[in-house]
């Protein structure tokens, strides 16, 4: 499925989200894999869209096997990017706003070859002898070189929200009807001084889970989470680390009205600094905390995961 070519033919050019897999390849010298792109004739890393179906890391040796013919070895996640000034126009004139999953990997097999369509050259590069790179490039780079994956989430500017809460789904469902969309969104684990968790019951469904959703264009994935917890819980809160990252398709979610959605999902530990806990009643029906041994049901598996994976307290963010 080319999910970009069946998107745009409905959509048209106009602003959109996409997800990408981006691999930073170092070999045994510490150079970087740099390929030549042939959409901009820039410089930049083998990586691309992932496409409905498949994982973030499926989607990663998918696209770096095309581009380059190598195979890799993934060894954790650089960072999260999804800021509006990494917003970029082609040059056919789709907009797109990237949310893209940075990965260290070295190669672990094949022959380098450019494929000719979307890698025009292929090159070995020190860190001293970087050519002029796109800025989403150069920040993914910085980041590995401050090995500070914690904090990678935070790269670039924050935005400002281009349209109302909400108005980016319906805008595309308008366009797509109830097929599979592949979802930029975020969910919170936050909890209080006793170590309870905060969790909602879900208006669309009745079940318990954590709060959050999916991101705007305009915004970057963590003021995602802010907003979204203020909508939904009535609280104020500050994102601290990234905790994992969920892209599994078999955690493709139906709603009831019949939209697919595959979503995206950063997961963020975060604190409290300000509100009153109150469900909104739209999106929450209730609002509470809970000791992590007593959780409500139903509680889908999806959501245990998460806030185990949180409660690890493990120093890079879990991809799944």
């Amino acid at each position: 499925m080319d999910y970009i070519r069946w998107l745009r033919e409905r959509i048209g050019p106009e602003p959109v989200w996409l997800v990408y897999a981006t691999a930073l390849i170092v070999d045994e010298a510490g150079r970087i894999l740099l390929q030549r792109r042939a959409d901009f004739e820039a410089w930049g890393l083998p990586g691309g869209v992932m496409e409905p179906g498949e994982s973030l890391l499926q989607a990663l040796h998918r696209e770096v096997r095309e581009e380059t013919g190598l195979s890799i070895r993934v060894e954790r996640l650089i960072g999260l990017y999804t800021s509006p000034e990494f917003m970029v126009r082609y040059p056919n004139g789709d907009v797109v706003h990237p949310v893209t999953a940075c990965f260290l990997a070295r190669p672990a097999g094949g022959a380098l070859r450019p494929d000719g369509r979307e890698s025009l050259a292929l090159d070995w590069v020190s860190l001293a002898e970087l050519p002029p790179l796109p800025p989403w490039y150069a920040a993914m780079i910085a980041d590995f070189r401050r090995h500070d994956p914690a904090a990678a989430f935070r790269t670039g500017a924050p935005g400002r929200l281009a349209s109302r809460p909400g108005e980016t789904i319906r805008r595309l469902r308008a366009r797509v009807g109830s097929a599979p969309l592949v979802v930029p969104a975020t969910s919170a684990v936050i909890f209080n001084d006793r170590g309870e968790i905060l969790l909602q019951r879900r208006e669309d469904n009745g079940e318990w889970g954590l709060p959050g959703g999916i991101m705007e264009i305009g915004e970057r994935i963590d003021q995602t989470l802010v907003r979204e917890v203020w909508e939904e819980t009535g609280l104020e809160v500050e994102p601290l680390r990234l905790t994992g990252l969920y892209t599994d398709p078999a955690w493709t979610f139906t709603y009831p009205n019949g939209d697919r959605s595959q979503p995206v999902v950063a997961c963020f530990e975060a604190r409290i600094i300000g509100g009153h806990l109150q469900a909104d009643g739209a999106e929450s029906l209730e609002v509470g905390f809970f000791p992590p041994d007593r959780l409500p049901e139903p509680l889908d598996l999806r959501w245990r995961i998460r806030i185990e994976d949180a409660r690890a307290g493990l120093p890079g963010a879990v991809v799944r």
